[in-house]
């Protein structure tokens, strides 16, 4: 055999060889790969329904942050891998050095559904819907002609009659100047009034 030959046949075992232990490892390879690693909570922001069977999701979009900074990401759900639902907690191990790199270690089942609440307000040049689900809120701001000027997620808590928005993530371009921070309920629970515009939401869900 020649040398050159030889070499590659080496290499190729070698490449080999590390597939097969990644393959067989799984997860721990995949955290050594990363580099120095730190461990963090996120939550579950999105699902995606599974076409063959509706009351599972096959994908999930999540939310975590590090330092001031937040980062989103999906995970592709396995067969054995517990039902989710927005809100949901989940552990992540992150990459000290590449923050966006993760991996999810462990999910949470602390929601059996993602319905939530659903508010709607309209205003001069455009409408606003809201949603609260299980402690995640998603603000989306339009125009008239239905272009999408702000979409904001974040979390939510109630306090006595209140609810105060925390924790913001941006899924447009454009950074809302006016985010919405504090909401009061109406007697009935059928409408909130922003603290601050004053605008009135009223419940279609």
């Amino acid at each position: 055999m020649r040398k050159g030959n030889l070499n590659l046949w080496v290499l190729g075992v070698l490449l080999g060889s590390i597939l097969a232990y990644t393959g067989w490892t799984g997860f721990k390879t995949q955290t050594f790969l990363m580099g120095k690693t730190g461990e963090i909570s996120g939550k579950v922001i999105e699902i995606f329904p599974n076409e063959q069977v509706q009351s599972y999701s096959r994908k999930i979009k999540y939310v975590y942050s590090v330092g001031d900074s937040y980062y989103v990401d999906f995970k592709k759900l396995g067969t054995k891998d517990a039902k989710q639902e927005i809100g949901n907690d989940l552990k992540l191990i992150y990459s000290i050095r590449k923050p966006e790199k993760n991996k999810v270690k462990s999910l949470s089942s602390t929601y059996d559904n993602s319905f939530g609440k659903k508010y709607y307000t309209t205003y001069e040049n455009g409408f606003v819907e809201l949603r609260l689900i299980n402690g995640i809120f998603k603000y989306q701001e339009s125009a008239k002609g239905g272009e999408l000027i702000h979409d904001l997620i974040g979390e939510y808590k109630i306090i006595n009659d209140s609810i105060k928005f925390e924790n913001y993530v941006f899924e447009t371009e454009h950074e809302c100047q006016n985010r919405p921070e504090l909401f009061v309920y109406s007697p009935n629970h059928r409408q909130l009034v922003d603290v601050d515009t004053k605008r009135i939401y009223k419940r279609f869900h």
